[in-house]
């Protein structure tokens, strides 16, 4: 629904089902996150997880999971 896409976003670490659910969660509506500093986080090996997660991913998909989708929900001044 229209409340969904305007103020829900999901987000996923060390979980493929995040990305086998992106056409039903929306491409807009879904981050990666690092959950850093807890114990259960991916450091110092995050950056490794995230590209294992988005291999095969289009260019345009991954820069939103990665960064413009965490941008735009917060509303940051950045990549503009």
């Amino acid at each position: 629904s229209t409340y969904y896409y305007r103020q829900m976003f999901c987000c996923f670490f060390r979980d493929k089902h995040g990305i086998s659910a992106l056409d039903v969660v929306g491409r807009d509506n879904a981050t990666f996150e690092t959950d850093y500093p807890h114990v259960d986080s991916t450091f110092p090996h995050t950056k490794e997880v995230a590209l294992d997660h988005v291999k095969g991913l289009d260019e345009e998909t991954v820069y939103k999971l990665m960064r413009g989708n965490a941008i735009r929900m917060l509303g940051l001044d950045l990549d503009q």
